[in-house]
């Protein structure tokens, strides 16, 4: 009996660890609606999950394209709700804010793994990216200058 218990609470420990992208989503959905569908996106991420590009281990997207509230929804707002959903151990990387657009990236360490939750917004649309990064991958690729755009 005691065995058909364990897996349950390892399952139960293990969500908390995936939950901030979630619960970032949910408090974003209650005020901008539901994000759109992307097709195949569920394969593009499987196939992450198998080849690891530049040290991408997963990556989880929402988006929301042009949502009358979020254009009068300020940055500082949306850092806010960006906030209630991340646990205190995200720090904030990145912080910019111009008219009309904003950009905010929190991350936090896991073990020689980074997790970044990246909440952007540009007018009328909103995009939400929750990406788990080896660093000594990304950190290869980045000096190897394989990464696009970087030759």
């Amino acid at each position: 009996m005691s065995k058909r218990l364990i897996l349950p609470l390892l399952l139960l420990l293990a969500l908390p660890a995936r939950a901030d992208f979630r619960d970032v989503e949910r408090t974003l959905r209650s005020q901008l609606g539901s994000p759109m569908y992307i097709p195949l996106l569920g394969v593009a991420r499987f196939a992450t999950w198998i080849v690891h590009p530049h040290g991408v281990r997963d990556f989880q997207l929402a988006t929301w394209e042009g949502n009358s509230h979020a254009m009068s929804m300020g940055g500082a707002d949306l850092e806010r709700l960006l906030q209630r959903g991340l646990t205190p151990d995200y720090q904030p990387l990145v912080r910019v804010r111009s008219r009309g657009e904003w950009t905010f990236i929190y991350a936090r360490p896991i073990g020689s793994r980074f997790e970044i939750m990246l909440l952007t917004h540009d007018h009328s649309d909103t995009v939400l990216v929750r990406a788990d990064i080896d660093a000594e991958q990304l950190g290869r690729a980045v000096s190897e200058r394989k990464i696009a755009g970087m030759r």
